[in-house]
């Protein structure tokens, strides 16, 4: 069984990463590995690995809950097709889910608005 970080934070609570091969810290927390944590820290934050994809896609537009049941279709399809590949779609998914959630959310508050317009014209006359 992988031995845990012996770290303890300032908390008081135990680190709860697992400690790296024949030292008792994690690579967070083992002193000899410092050199080694901040090459990491500075390969995973430079531009150089990260790239852009030359996908071929149309710009959505999404103005309603239709037009996000439309992009959900297209981006289903385009994944079946193999044209778009599965992370970016999952991406693209949960960002559609995030635009029918403000989609709904607005749609309520608008409702609200002439509910209570109604109450108050009820109530003043």
């Amino acid at each position: 069984m992988a031995q845990m970080c012996e770290f303890i934070k300032e908390d008081g609570e135990q680190c709860g990463a697992y400690a790296v091969a024949n030292s008792n810290y994690c690579v967070s927390h083992d002193p000899t590995m410092r050199e080694v944590k901040l090459d990491a820290v500075k390969k995973g934050g430079s531009s150089e690995n990260y790239r852009k994809l030359d996908l071929e896609l149309s710009p959505l537009t999404i103005k309603n809950s239709s037009d996000v049941v439309t992009a959900t279709v297209q981006t289903i399809n385009e994944l079946r097709a193999g044209t778009l590949p599965p992370k970016i779609a999952n991406t693209i998914g949960y960002l559609l889910g995030i635009a029918l959630k403000a989609f709904e959310q607005s749609d309520l508050t608008n409702k609200l608005e002439v509910i209570e317009r109604v109450i108050l014209e009820r109530s003043t006359k």
